[in-house]
């Protein structure tokens, strides 16, 4: 067990050191919005916008410079300066903290579990066919044009690479994904635990808070990623959206319930929730739809509740704060989209540029087919799947068997609902004022309805079928107000419980804890990839892996499982400038 020390140790002053620089960076977003620091709950939140903050700055700087420690080095005196600045009310943070001995008992088994898990080898498939490759070429160059011809799954435009890239320095080079996503799991955790203790101390009903219900369940499927082995040992996107966009609901359902024209804060309760969205609109495309529907359910009550009304001057100012936010995001993403694959959404057809590097329109109409083939039925007959409704009882196979990410949240969420409407019938005409009502149900269905007809792979939604079964829930405890509110929230606590007992039993039973120490400082690193070269017509040698495998994992650049001989780079001898597929302005011309 001593052996464990070292590595779990590393591990845990790591994100220690990343937590206290993206919450240094996120007081950036306080000052400029003229709020203090005054609880936990604040600090917390600097950190989500530390993080949003530096992935806006990193878009820019991978423009010209590689993301390495030049930029972390940059960060980490912006932060410190701010941290520095804050230090009574961090102080104060400190003797808060002394008091909540439960809190920092649980945070501190949670972070030793972590940081155990974060010792596994990585053996997600998308880690190794994209995702490390990815982050390879953005610690290695400025952003390179046409890298989706190269290897198409690398122009997948999803800036969290970036956030990954920055890790990827000092002890942590080559194998920042054993504490990327598991940095960002802790962040979470830290904020739906104190939420979880706070709903617990609540001394009347009018304290309790939806948000709060809301995090309590949500905290089994975050756990339920360390069942495997190497749950958080990755690069996934999956994961981070599953956070953000818990995170996003969230800071919905406090808009909803506290938020009024004039009121303390209120325009930071809208602001950190447009930073999340914006974001996440980055982060996956998957999300779009979402954070879109959860705009407009926040425009329409901000209407509603006349925002507009009470203080034209203040409300343009939130308006032109959103836009310029959105505009500093949105158009260097858009842009990044065009230099990497020559279109500003890979893979959708739209927005294609006039340029030499952008990918034959074929292969872009090709990979969709595929992702919604492959989303249906795995390896399936593209035509046959997507020219019938055949696919749908696999698919419902598929999903019964997704115990925890699907089935779970779906029983919960009937269950709840029935209750709901039962409560509803049962006292009719009584108070409604502090039920939520439908409303925030409806990002979460549009975009359920979204992703069933497009790419209805169930591990794209896990947040949305988790986040219906909490607001489900939500309103099941406040339709039956004649019911003691502590029962109720006793039953919440209750249901919680069990989720988190499945999840035990799981852990249980794959036998891997404590995770051993791996024979690399301590950690798991994945085995040495073999690889040929593949020389292209125009003489570009190129790293494939032996025997037809599809995973580069950290092959050296430049890899691709799928050599194309007609690749040539636009510049000679020099991989920064990219490359494109020879002829390739003929044939967008043909495809025009």
């Amino acid at each position: 067990m001593l052996d464990l020390l070292a590595p779990m140790s590393l591990v845990l002053l790591s994100w220690a050191l990343f937590m206290l620089l993206f919450s240094g960076l996120g007081i950036t977003v306080f000052r400029l919005l003229g709020k203090p620091l005054r609880a936990s709950n604040d600090w917390l939140d600097s950190f989500w916008l530390g993080w949003a903050l530096a992935l806006a700055v990193l878009q820019f700087w991978h423009l010209v410079f590689p993301v390495n420690a030049a930029i972390l080095l940059l960060f980490a005196l912006l932060a410190a300066r701010q941290l520095i600045s804050q230090r009574s009310a961090a102080a104060q943070l400190i003797i808060q903290l002394r008091s909540e001995s439960v809190y920092l008992l649980i945070m501190a088994l949670l972070a030793l579990w972590m940081s155990n898990r974060a010792l596994a080898m990585p053996i997600a498939f998308d880690s190794g066919f994209r995702d490390i490759q990815a982050v390879m070429w953005i610690d290695s160059y400025p952003i390179v044009p046409g890298l989706g011809n190269l290897f198409s799954s690398l122009a997948f435009n999803h800036s969290v690479y970036l956030y990954d890239a920055l890790l990827d320095v000092s002890i942590w080079s080559g194998r920042s994904h054993h504490i990327a996503t598991g940095l960002l799991i802790m962040a979470y955790l830290a904020r739906a635990l104190q939420s979880a203790l706070q709903l617990w101390k609540c001394q009347c009903g009018a304290e309790v808070r939806w948000s709060s219900i809301f995090s309590v369940l949500t905290i089994p499927l975050i756990l339920f990623y360390t069942v495997n082995w190497s749950g958080i040992t990755h690069f996934l996107t999956d994961t981070v959206v599953d956070v953000v966009g818990f995170l996003c609901v969230t800071y919905l359902l406090d808009f909803v319930q506290g938020w009024k024209p004039g009121k303390a804060d209120s325009e930071f309760h809208i602001v950190r929730l447009v930073v999340l969205l914006v974001l996440g609109f980055t982060i996956k495309q998957t999300f779009i739809v979402f954070g879109l529907a959860v705009a407009a359910t926040v425009i329409f009550l901000w209407f509603k509740r006349g925002g507009y009304r009470h203080d034209p001057a203040r409300a343009g100012w939130l308006a032109a704060l959103t836009l310029i936010f959105a505009g500093a995001v949105l158009l260097p993403w858009m842009a990044r989209g065009v230099i990497t694959s020559g279109y500003i959404a890979f893979p959708q057809t739209v927005g294609k540029a006039a340029v030499d590097w952008a990918m034959p329109t074929e292969h872009l109409e090709n990979r969709q087919r595929i992702m919604s083939t492959n989303t249906r039925i795995r390896g399936g007959d593209q035509d046959e799947v997507l020219g019938s409704w055949d696919w749908l009882g696999p698919w419902l196979q598929k999903f019964v068997r997704n115990i925890m990410p699907t089935m779970l949240p779906t029983a919960i969420t009937l269950g709840a609902l029935g209750l709901y409407a039962v409560g509803r019938f049962r006292n009719r005409g009584l108070n409604r004022d502090r039920s939520p009502g439908l409303l925030p149900l409806a990002p979460v269905l549009i975009m359920l309805v979204f992703w069933f007809f497009s790419f209805p792979e169930p591990k794209y939604v896990r947040y949305l079928f988790w986040s219906l079964a909490a607001l489900s829930v939500i309103l099941a405890y406040e339709a039956w107000p004649k019911v003691s509110w502590r029962f109720r929230i006793t039953a919440v606590y209750g249901l919680t419980l069990l989720c988190l007992a499945y999840v035990a039993f799981l852990i249980a039973a794959q036998r891997t804890f404590p995770l051993s120490a791996g024979p690399v400082d301590g950690f798991h690193e994945h085995w040495r990839i073999h690889y040929d070269q593949f020389v292209t017509d125009s003489g570009l040698k190129l790293n494939v892996p032996k025997a037809g495998g599809p995973q580069c994992w950290r092959v050296p650049l430049p890899c691709t499982p799928q050599p194309n001989v007609r690749l040539a780079e636009r510049a000679p001898g020099e991989l920064r400038h990219g490359f494109r597929i020879a002829n390739s302005q003929r044939a967008g011309a043909d495809d025009g």
